[in-house]
């Protein structure tokens, strides 16, 4: 299995994805790269807690194209142009359905990390 080293939010992460994989890691990565960077802009915040609110920005983006797409499915028009910025990702259900879960496994990552952190500083 491939292994790849992901920059999020200036801080470097090893994953390993399947054969074949690397590109959509690294488009998943860069796209969570964005989101971490935009929620520690306000400075102040854990690693763990930077990547909570970037997940939940993901999830938020994730969401309101998943209410576009319903809202289109309801009124039978044609789907709407891509927002500059969101990625071409957002109109493609099976692309959707891989950013959903990539996003749910980052959360279980991120709860695992808040927990490992908590036991950390109990132990202190």
């Amino acid at each position: 299995m491939p292994d790849m080293r992901l920059s999020i939010a200036g801080r470097i992460y090893n994953v390993t994805c399947q054969p074949g994989e690397e590109q959509h890691l690294a488009r998943l990565g860069a796209m969570l790269d964005a989101a971490g960077r935009k929620a520690g802009a306000s400075g102040g915040l854990t690693e763990t807690r930077a990547l909570l609110f970037a997940g939940l920005l993901l999830a938020d983006e994730l969401a309101e194209a998943q209410d576009r797409e319903a809202e289109i499915l309801a009124t039978n028009e044609a789907p709407p142009e891509p927002i500059e910025g969101q990625g071409d990702w957002l109109g493609q259900d099976e692309a959707i359905d891989q950013a959903a879960l990539a996003i749910e496994q980052l959360a279980h990552r991120i709860e695992n990390l808040a927990e490992g952190l908590e036991k950390r500083a109990n132990q202190s």
